[in-house]
């Protein structure tokens, strides 16, 4: 079974409940072994920022749980910098309740999918043929073509 290493970034202290129910549901929907590479307690912002860097840096993919308010969390905003400096491929996922109430999100992040396990699995596996084709390590630290991930832009 192929593993992905993945850190979810969202609105901590707002959108706890969606990072749960993110690796709660991968567990149960997935076809992929899913690692929880994610910041799972606060820390003070020194501290914070090292860890979300390291952590971004040992991942495969990030993804962005919108939520109501996640374009003006400063966190999410931080995180998904990290992530673009790595050149880690970077998704929002958008829940049925994100959709139907026009959440922001964050704007520099174009690659937007749907909350549906097929969609999310279909992502995964785009990233798994990149890495194949690449290699093992392709994903660690660099961000493949636009080309290679259809309308994802992974």
């Amino acid at each position: 079974m192929t593993v992905f290493n993945i850190f979810v970034s969202f609105e901590f202290g707002k959108d706890n409940n969606l990072k749960n129910a993110f690796y709660t549901q991968a567990k149960d929907l997935s076809q992929y072994r899913i690692k929880n590479h994610s910041l799972n307690e606060p820390y003070r912002e020194e501290i914070w920022k090292d860890k979300a860097r390291k952590a971004i840096h040992e991942c495969d993919v990030v993804f962005v749980l919108v939520g109501q308010d996640t374009h003006n969390a400063p966190g999410v905003v931080v995180e998904t910098d990290m992530a673009l400096s790595l050149k880690k491929p970077t998704v929002q996922i958008l829940s049925r309740n994100a959709r139907r109430n026009n959440y922001k999100g964050i704007k520099k992040i174009e690659d937007r999918i749907s909350w549906r396990w097929e969609t999310i699995d279909r992502s995964l596996s785009q990233l798994a043929n990149v890495r194949s084709r690449r290699g093992p390590s392709a994903m660690i630290g660099r961000r493949p073509a636009v080309a290679a991930w259809g309308r994802f832009g992974f």
